[in-house]
């Protein structure tokens, strides 16, 4: 896929100008799409443009047609789902599927990314110089990679204020990746990945405090429903791919292969910060809490250890692991020197 990051607005122009030309009726194609949340949500409203763009760059011959959430497969089986042709399109949030993303766990490392649109082009920069980190998906999975991307840092979305790192002690957290949960025991908490409508589900029951997780999850999962307070810590992004099944991909034309790599990126650009602009709308700036300048700089102490961790696993699979994370590092400063 061509990184058009950030010449997608360009890109979408021309597709959607441009349709491409009318196919035989027996060439038509029925996609088949699953939510990630509830109804009204901006995902919901990114996946219903997406649909619409696709349908006209194909000149009409696609039709997809979306299934409410958990309803053809669960969150953390969509991966398995779409190879399989159950979905034809489909979303894999990395972190649910521990260890068979190693690559993108160094986009998740916690105090790396501080920002998801510089963090998805560096991403896209470390492929070109090191290509292992864009070998995400095996002949097994049966899938064709789209788009892949670092979501918004996490932060801690609670019932109760969390002022201070000592308030995290004895409490117990949902979080959207393996590398919050190490720092969150670290602080004292005891923490399990889950994903957005588990959390939800969690909360409300009362079974734990909060969950640490990006503001796209509070609007999407609605988290602002069963959460009053949010501590900003920006910490270990989530990151995803959206992957088409491969025999449907072999569907497509040429042309209608290219045009689809130039919408993806546009795709999930317009979701970068509508979701977070949505969730913190009608939070009252009280409830918003940051950490003071003492608690931040041993939050950050605690998160290194996670990089050298990192560096080793990427060194058992031959790869530079320390090259790779420095270069990340620098490409980070880089931008956001902009």
């Amino acid at each position: 896929m061509r990184n058009l990051l950030l010449a997608g607005a360009v890109a979408l122009a021309g597709l959607i100008g441009s349709p491409a030309t009318q196919a035989s009726a027996e060439d038509a194609l029925e996609l088949k799409m699953q939510f990630a949340s509830p109804d009204g949500t901006s995902w919901n409203d990114m996946d219903r443009r997406f649909a619409a763009q696709l349908e006209a760059i194909t000149g009409g011959r696609a039709k997809v047609e979306f299934f409410p959430p958990n309803s053809v497969t669960p969150f953390k089986d969509w991966l398995q789902a779409t190879g399989a042709g159950l979905l034809d399109i489909g979303f894999v949030w990395h972190p649910i599927l521990p260890g068979k993303f190693p690559q993108m766990e160094l986009l998740s490392l916690p105090g790396l990314a501080k920002n998801q649109t510089i963090a998805s082009t560096v991403y896209w920069r470390l492929r070109e110089k090191y290509p292992e980190l864009g070998e995400l998906f095996s002949p097994q999975d049966n899938v064709v990679e789209l788009a892949t991307f670092v979501a918004m840092g996490s932060h801690l979305h609670t019932r109760e204020p969390i002022k201070t790192l000592g308030d995290l002690k004895g409490k117990v957290f949902g979080a959207q990746d393996p590398a919050g949960v190490k720092v969150l025991e670290e602080l004292g908490a005891s923490a399990s990945v889950m994903v957005g409508s588990d959390a939800y589900l969690a909360m409300q029951r009362g079974s734990i405090d909060g969950v640490l997780s990006a503001w796209g999850w509070v609007n999407n999962f609605k988290l602002n429903e069963v959460s009053t307070y949010h501590t900003l810590l920006n910490l270990n992004p989530g990151t995803y791919s959206t992957v088409m099944n491969k025999d449907t991909y072999d569907k497509l034309t040429a042309e209608e292969k290219a045009r689809l790599a130039d919408l993806t990126p546009l795709y999930f650009f317009y979701n970068t910060t509508d979701s977070a602009a949505a969730a913190t709308a009608d939070i009252p700036p009280e409830n918003i809490i940051t950490l003071s300048d003492e608690d931040q700089a041993e939050l950050a102490a605690k998160m290194r250890p996670q990089w050298d961790e990192w560096v080793a696993k990427a060194d058992a699979k031959g790869w530079p692991g320390k090259d790779i994370l420095n270069e990340a590092v620098r490409l980070m400063a880089l931008y956001e020197r902009n």
